[in-house]
Formats: C-alpha cells, sequence, structure tokens
C-alpha cells in the first residue's frame, strides 16, 4: 500500500516559516531532518509548503572532484522531513526554465582555478560564482547585503497564485561572509 504525502502541523501547506537556527551539522540554515551531504551547494526554502529545492555538486568524475561542465549544478525536489515516505525528484524542464534553473560559463578565478559563472533563473540580476575553497567544500559564492558571501539558502515568500504560478512577495538571502564567516542576510522585496 502507498502512503500519501500530507502535510501536519510542524509543516503546514502554508505560511512556511525560514530555518534559521537549526542544529544541522552543516548549516544552521538548513533544515535538520535534511541528511547530511557535502555535495549539496544550497537550497530554497519557501512559504508556500515544505519541500525543497536542493542544488549539489554534479561530477563529471566524483573521485577527482571534477564538476560536468555540461551541468555544475543539479535540481531536485526533496521531501524529507514532512511525510513518512520522504523524495527526491528531479525538477521539470519548465520548472528550470521559470525558476529553480540556471545559466553558466566556465572561467578562471583569480588565481587560476576553475571556476563557474552561475546566472540563477530565480536572481537574473545576482552574478554568482561556483568553486571549490581552500577546504576543498564546494561553495557558490554570491553578493550579499553588498559584502561576497557563500550562499545557503534562498527563501521565497508567495502569495496567491494566478493560473498555478505562485506571486512572489520577497525573497530572502541567507549566507556568510567569505572574508570573516559573519552570518548575512538580505531581504529583496518582488512586490
Amino acid at each position: 500500500m502507498t502512503k500519501i504525502h500530507y502535510f501536519t502541523d510542524e509543516f503546514p501547506d502554508k505560511d512556511y516559516a525560514p530555518t534559521t537556527s537549526s542544529t544541522h551539522e552543516q548549516s544552521k540554515l538548513w533544515p535538520a531532518y535534511l541528511p547530511v551531504s557535502t555535495d549539496r551547494v544550497f537550497i530554497f526554502e519557501r512559504s508556500k509548503n515544505a519541500q525543497l529545492v536542493v542544488y549539489t555538486a554534479n561530477y563529471s568524475d566524483r573521485a577527482k572532484r571534477v564538476l560536468d561542465p555540461k551541468w555544475p549544478l543539479d535540481i531536485n525536489w526533496q521531501s524529507f522531513g514532512w511525510t513518512d515516505h520522504p523524495t527526491s525528484n528531479a525538477t521539470g524542464m519548465l520548472e528550470r526554465k521559470m525558476a529553480w534553473g540556471y545559466s553558466h560559463s566556465r572561467s578562471a578565478g583569480k588565481d587560476g582555478t576553475l571556476l563557474y559563472d552561475i546566472t540563477l533563473n530565480a536572481l537574473p540580476t545576482r552574478a554568482a560564482q561556483l568553486y571549490f575553497d581552500e577546504s576543498g567544500a564546494i561553495v557558490l559564492q554570491t553578493t550579499i547585503n553588498g559584502a561576497p558571501s557563500r550562499l545557503w539558502k534562498v527563501f521565497v515568500a508567495t502569495g496567491s497564485s494566478k493560473a498555478f504560478i505562485p506571486k512572489v512577495l520577497y525573497v530572502e538571502l541567507y549566507g556568510t561572509d567569505v572574508a570573516s564567516g559573519a552570518d548575512m542576510y538580505e531581504r529583496i522585496t518582488v512586490a
């Protein structure tokens, strides 16, 4: 018998708040129920429901930690935490084109290391770079509140939908300053 996914009082189907102080060992900005993964780069949380959009490193050679130049980030819906049967499903072509996708190009960092210039469809005016930091961690760096920062999460608050497309009210960026390690936050009002 297949169990149906359902929302609970803890994870409602609307008015979901961003995670800001969880016990997750990789980031206090990620829900504690999210499994640990060194390949995870950042997530989108949404006010609409508790389902996450998760971006992970996509390797052409995992052993050598070489990103796939055709598609360096993989994007999946994940339902961990609010259902008895968590799932991970690839985002669809339309979803990637409209909201969750990205464009990219290869370039070289100041020290000559390979990085990818990334433009997220959800944040088209915010330049970002995907690279491995000195410790070997995969990082998406962008500007948050004027400072170069590692992006951990984007929270999207939406209102009523029109033709199945929710109206975005505001977007919140959460990260850490790459120089100081300080927490960074920025709210971008859309509507």
